[in-house]
């Protein structure tokens, strides 16, 4: 097996690191589209309940684009390979995001069409594409499951360190340039350029190997790819943990609200911030972990944390000393379906080829992805609705005692409930207690 075919058990890390260069990039991309709902209520002067609309028209669109990307994927076929090709897509989703962030003075109706057209072609058409590649890219690009492991910790650590920085450091930009239209476009252009360049790293430098899996590029029609979805369970009941998780962390942006409003200071939010460089010392570990432990039981511990974390915050008010515990707690509740999710994806997959006997690949990929946007968006939806309901206004230096109750819930008691139900999904989840034997089948079944 050629070496420029496959990352095996020992990492090339010229490809490590490139590998984790569109993670970086896109995961930037998600905090900073995160304060969209922000940007229009206190820049644009838009009614909160009006942006929460818009977003949620928007996402209609996700539940079609997302199986037509897996449907276009698992019929790639091309000298590049069957993922790879679509990574050029980060690109397009800064293009988007600047134009987004760069709402022209057009009128009421004007700004929503606006904010309308760039988020959906950024979230439902190019995110949508890389979503779709994720786990079909790793399949094919990384052959064994302790190399993935490594892979994805590694991914997750260089992630987090790029995540930290944008968190940290956009909060103050927001205090300072993020006054004005202007200053936004000005803020999003200095993220948008080096992130986008860097963003395409993966493409250049990871290739998909051809041996075994990556052999496999026949067509599969689309009631082929509904089959293989409908007689998946365990792909569903993924998509509702990873869906609650993306909704958790998603609405974590109205923690500039909280800062904002409750504590009394958002530039003390990238304090806060500072927390999520304990992620690499525990990704560090997770390989080891999860030799010990299943997926599912790691999520699930995952999960209680979340729960204490969140109810810490809800009880907070502006003591810093419990928001700072409370977002400890969270960051490691985070991890798991954060940076594995992928990973668990491919053992859908491998249960699909098992159970089916054919192998369907950027289906299970975007029903994940789907998941993830959907998350996002509808915890872009619930907030512009709650603040909306609370009647609360941007335009007012102080808010009245129902806006910040609406923003307390959503920063922690919404959170909470959500990761209870993370719990209930993963004890639903018994793939993992399955795929030694699913592997070992599949193993023999190829080597005939």
């Amino acid at each position: 097996m050629k070496r420029n075919h496959i990352i095996s058990d020992k990492l090339p890390w010229y490809q490590v690191l490139a590998w984790s260069t569109r993670g970086v990039s896109l995961s930037c991309n998600i905090v900073i589209v995160g304060y969209l709902t922000y940007y229009c209520t206190n820049v644009l002067a838009m009614p909160a309940s009006l942006v929460g609309t818009i977003l949620l028209v928007s996402k209609l669109f996700d539940g079609f684009t997302d199986l037509i990307a897996g449907y276009i994927i698992d019929n790639t076929n091309t000298k590049l390979g069957k993922a790879r090709p679509y990574e050029v897509s980060i690109i397009f989703v800064w293009l988007t995001t600047l134009l987004m962030f760069s709402c022209p003075n057009l009128g009421m109706v004007g700004k929503s069409i606006w904010i309308f057209a760039t988020y959906t072609l950024a979230n439902s058409v190019f995110a949508t594409l890389l979503n779709a590649s994720e786990s079909v890219y790793i399949s094919r690009a990384v052959k064994s499951d302790m190399a993935r492991n490594i892979l994805v910790s590694v991914n997750g650590i260089i992630i987090m360190f790029g995540s930290i920085i944008v968190s940290t450091v956009f909060p103050i930009l927001i205090g300072t340039l993020g006054t004005s239209p202007e200053g936004w476009q000005k803020m999003i252009a200095i993220f948008a350029l080096p992130l986008g360049t860097i963003g395409i790293g993966r493409f250049l430098f990871v290739k998909e190997r051809t041996d075994a899996v990556a052999a496999q590029n026949h067509r599969v029609d689309m009631k082929t790819l509904i089959n293989a979805l409908k007689s998946n369970k365990f792909i569903f009941l993924l998509a509702g943990a990873v869906l609650l998780y993306n909704f958790i962390n998603s609405v974590g942006t109205v923690g500039t609200y909280y800062f904002q409003y409750i504590v009394g200071d958002v530039k003390k939010a990238s304090i806060v911030g500072l927390i999520s460089l304990i992620t690499p010392l525990v990704l560090i570990f997770m390989p080891a972990i999860l030799k010990r432990l299943t997926f599912s039981k790691v999520v699930s511990v995952g999960a209680m944390l979340g729960i204490f974390g969140n109810v810490i915050k809800g009880l907070a008010g502006s003591n810093m000393g419990l928001i700072i515990v409370g977002n400890l707690l969270g960051v490691l509740a985070a991890l798991p379906l954060s940076f594995y999710a992928p990973v668990m994806v491919i053992s859908c997959m491998d249960y699909s080829e098992w159970k089916n006997g054919e192998r369907v690949e950027g289906a299970f990929s975007a029903v994940n992805g789907f998941a993830s946007k959907v998350g996002a968006g509808l915890s872009s939806v619930v907030t512009g609705f709650v603040m909306g309901i609370a009647r609360f206004d941007g335009t007012l230096a102080v808010q009245s005692d129902a806006a910040n109750n609406a923003i307390i819930a959503l920063y922690s008691w919404i959170p909470a409930i959500f990761f209870a139900v993370i719990i209930v999904l993963m004890k639903f989840y018994k793939l993992d207690d399955m795929m030694p034997q699913i592997s070992a089948d599949l193993e023999a079944r190829r080597n005939q």
